[in-house]
């Protein structure tokens, strides 16, 4: 505690405000944090003779500029600063550890890398390799002691940006040189796929399991198969939305909201308000004195917002047939997607700190599968499918499931992105693969886990944090009784085993419920007195049929 004290008595302010004359907030000012709002190249940031630096209002992470690098094959970028690096408590009672936080954007990719030096006094401490494979703009938090090359020294006073062997520009933006954070949050991607090595929290897995291979064989999609897939797409689309008419309330509610965005193009190129995930607010924890985790929030840019809009427009689109309303709710999508794909949520793409991103995230699959026609039409459909196939994690549903049993959080966040990421897929034998590995995966998930495992067991009990936990319980059973609805009668319907399992679990909830509420005894940290069972998962498990 004294040590974090001391940390924060030094940090400069939080400005959470909009500065004057920026089109855009930048978020934190801190001598940490590099955004370039400056009209001019730091003096403390040099280049080699034959590259060049700019200040750009081209593309922008924090603020409305960041930093141009055009460079020569092998050139570097240097940073002549105190880095504020920090070693980890040596006692073990914090362990936080001091990150290197960036943005990088691309606007041509290649299969190189760059490559990130840490320097005190001219001599290398550490170093990390960074992709350069991707266009758009991507993130990275990188321990100094945990992911990096060498051993980092208190007292590095300078970062060296190397170049790889062709020439290039990259776009750099919220360059914060030392910040400590939770170690346990950094998350490996294609550019760092070293970070975090070894972490096995399910929301962190991304890279990892995008590895993993299927062992259902590829086969030709048969007419009998292609009708499921139109009942279970029909079913899925029934679930997301409820068809209404489009009011005049709504449109200008969208418009409103939409405007907020300031997404804009120029020379073929797309621009807008910096959108953030809600923890990226954790690389400030320790670096300003009245630190709010829900920043972002707050002032309207966390994903969240961003995708329930798009998710409002996909829904306004198929529920309007008026072809002017429709050509407009189609641009502002296309925007939207195009926007949020150049600001990095795209496939390959973790953004740096991905924890918990599933609650942020269920906009951004409901909206792209509503809009799957649009997506084709403008050329889209195949990149969505990535995008979508990369943060429902959908190969992890490739091999057969060793044990019984799911995580109730995959329950509750995963299930509906997962289905979507598939369904979205145009008629090919890739998509009756997954079909069939998803299958398999869900069937195995819904049977009896063991021990303390997740979730469901064969008393009725429905497990998370190692017991019986009815507040986690609800929404993990609105993915699986969605999901057992939507495949049945197909050939992808759960066994009979698995069936009766989460039908069991419904009605000894509905025993120890009676009527509708839980104990206070069996709360958990949730005893409010207000948790309660919900009336049309069992209506769904009705529809769905018997085991």
């Amino acid at each position: 505690m004294m040590q974090f004290s001391k940390w924060k008595m030094g940090a400069a302010a939080l400005v959470c405000m909009w500065l004057p004359g920026s089109v855009h907030a930048q978020i934190v000012k801190n001598e940490r944090l590099l955004s370039f709002e400056e009209k001019l190249v730091p003096a403390f940031v040099t280049t080699a003779a034959g590259s060049q630096l700019g200040i750009s209002d081209e593309h922008y992470r924090d603020g409305d500029h960041s930093l141009s690098w055009t460079f020569e094959p092998g050139a570097a970028l240097s940073i002549k600063k105190d880095l504020k690096f920090e070693k980890k408590d040596p006692t073990g009672k914090d362990t936080y550890l001091s990150a290197f936080i960036v943005w990088v954007y691309n606007e041509q990719a290649q299969d190189k890398q760059i490559q990130f030096e840490f320097l005190k006094d001219s001599k290398v401490c550490t170093s990390f390799p960074f992709g350069i494979n991707f266009t758009g703009w991507r993130g990275a938090w990188v321990c100094y002691e945990r992911d990096m090359q060498g051993t980092p020294e208190e007292g590095m006073n300078e970062i060296r940006i190397v170049a790889p062997d062709v020439k290039g520009k990259l776009f750099f933006d919220h360059l914060i040189t030392g910040s400590k954070v939770d170690a346990r949050q950094q998350t490996a991607d294609l550019q760092v796929p070293f970070v975090n090595k070894g972490t096995t929290n399910h929301w962190l897995v991304i890279y990892e399991h995008s590895l993993w291979k299927p062992d259902i064989p590829l086969t030709d999609v048969t007419e009998a198969q292609k009708q499921d897939i139109r009942v279970m797409e029909k079913r899925f689309r029934d679930m997301l939305y409820t068809p209404s008419a489009l009011s005049d309330k709504e449109m200008q509610s969208i418009r409103k909201k939409y405007d907020f965005y300031q997404i804009t193009y120029k020379n073929g190129k797309v621009a807008g308000r910096p959108i953030y995930f809600v923890r990226h607010s954790e690389a400030y924890e320790r670096m300003v004195p009245d630190w709010d985790k829900d920043m972002f929030s707050k002032l309207g840019v966390e994903i969240s917002d961003y995708f329930n809009l798009m998710k409002r427009i996909a829904t306004a689109y198929n529920n309007t047939q008026d072809a002017v309303l429709r050509r407009e709710l189609k641009q502002k999508f296309i925007a939207m997607y195009d926007n949020a794909t150049d600001q990095g949520i795209a496939y390959g793409s973790c953004w740096g700190n991905i924890h918990h991103y599933g609650y942020s995230m269920r906009g951004l699959f409901v909206a792209y599968f509503l809009m799957k026609d649009v997506l084709r039409e403008a050329g889209k459909l195949e990149e969505a499918v990535r995008t979508l196939n990369w943060y429902a994690i959908t190969n992890e549903v490739y091999p057969e499931p060793a044990v019984n049993g799911i995580d109730i959080d995959t329950f509750n966040t995963k299930l509906q992105g997962r289905v979507a990421s598939i369904l979205i897929m145009e008629d090919t034998p890739e998509k009756l693969q997954y079909l069939r590995s998803f299958s398999r995966w869900l069937n195995k998930g819904c049977l009896p886990a063991p021990g303390l495992a997740g979730s469901f067991k064969s008393d009725g009990a429905c497990f998370h944090h190692c017991n019986n936990y009815p507040a986690y319980a609800v929404g993990g059973l609105d993915g699986a009784t969605n999901m057992i609805y939507l495949l049945s009668g197909t050939e992808f319907r759960l066994s009979r085993q698995a069936h009766e399992t989460v039908k069991k679990v419904l009605l000894a909830m509905r025993f120890y419920c009676n009527l509708k509420q839980w104990p206070l005894s069996m709360s958990g940290r949730h005893p409010n007195g207000g948790g309660s069972l919900i009336p049309i998962q069992y209506a769904t498990m009705a529809i769905a049929g018997t085991p």
